[in-house]
């Protein structure tokens, strides 16, 4: 168990002025069995009110900026008690269809198939995922820029290489092959960089976090932000606005050990 305190930082740039920008954001985590949150704000820039609601993946802000403006900024804080529980219990059996069926996402295809064929057959299911992390491990390079928010599974697989989106869209759709109920996570690890994606997968009735990017089980260096069927479930941004205009997106990640219940010293020090 860690106390652990972050900052996600996201930038937008506008090509041109825009207005009537109505932004949905995933970025603050929520109260789960395996973590308690300590505290969380949200700041958003040209100054909006934000709502916050939540759903089946998880927390959610949203808003809208009526001005027009060529840039957009959220700053989330925070503070998490991590890892107070092994698991999640799993609702019933009845209710998980939607972590059984695949989606445009984790369809399987020849190349998915053929990695399929490549592990043990009828194995149980943690040896089942251990094999899977170990077939990403061997054969999948990590290489950013080469995929992108569309890349399916199938996609990944043909080139086997990817991000941790990517990965995590594999591990799914074999373990789905399989009929292990599965779903995609996201949100923060200890360290600095962006947000990370891993799987929860069903295992005697609790939900438990692999991350087959760093070939381990997921544990108290990490912050879960919101879960689903696939990363279409789980954008930390989605918005629409007003305006014949691209859009630039840059976002940092930074998590820490904390000293307070909130994480306030340093995020003091860090806004420096």
């Amino acid at each position: 168990m860690r106390r652990l305190a972050f900052s996600f930082r996201l930038r937008l740039d506008f090509s041109a002025p825009v207005q009537k920008h109505h932004y949905t954001l995933r970025c603050l985590p929520a109260d789960a069995p395996h973590q308690r949150v300590l505290s969380a704000a949200l700041r958003v820039e040209p100054e909006s009110r934000a709502v916050t609601s939540a759903d089946a993946c998880g927390r959610f802000d949203f808003g809208c900026i009526a001005p027009a403006h060529t840039g957009f900024e959220a700053l989330a804080e925070g503070c998490v008690l991590s890892a107070l529980e092994e698991g999640e219990t799993a609702a019933p059996d009845w209710q998980l269809g939607p972590y059984r069926m695949f989606t445009p996402l984790t369809a399987p295809g020849p190349s998915i198939r053929r990695l399929n064929e490549e592990l043990a057959a009828g194995t149980q299911v943690d040896t089942l995922a251990a094999g899977i992390m170990e077939l990403l491990r061997d054969r999948f390079v990590y290489l950013p820029g080469s995929t992108h928010a569309l890349t399916t599974a199938e996609e990944a697989a043909v080139a086997l290489r990817g991000v941790c989106q990517d990965e995590s869209h594999i591990m799914l759709s074999l373990l789905r092959l399989r009929g292990v109920p599965c779903r995609y996570a996201v949100g923060y690890m200890l360290g600095e960089g962006s947000t990370h994606a891993w799987v929860e997968l069903l295992h005697e009735g609790r939900w438990i976090g692999l991350d087959p990017t760093n070939h381990r089980a997921v544990g108290d260096e990490y912050i879960r932000v919101s879960v689903g069927r696939d990363a279409g479930d789980c954008p930390v941004n989605r918005g629409v606005f007003f305006g014949g205009a691209s859009q630039v997106s840059e976002s940092t990640v930074r998590v820490w050990e904390a000293q307070s219940p909130d994480g306030s010293t340093e995020m003091r020090r860090e806004r420096k």
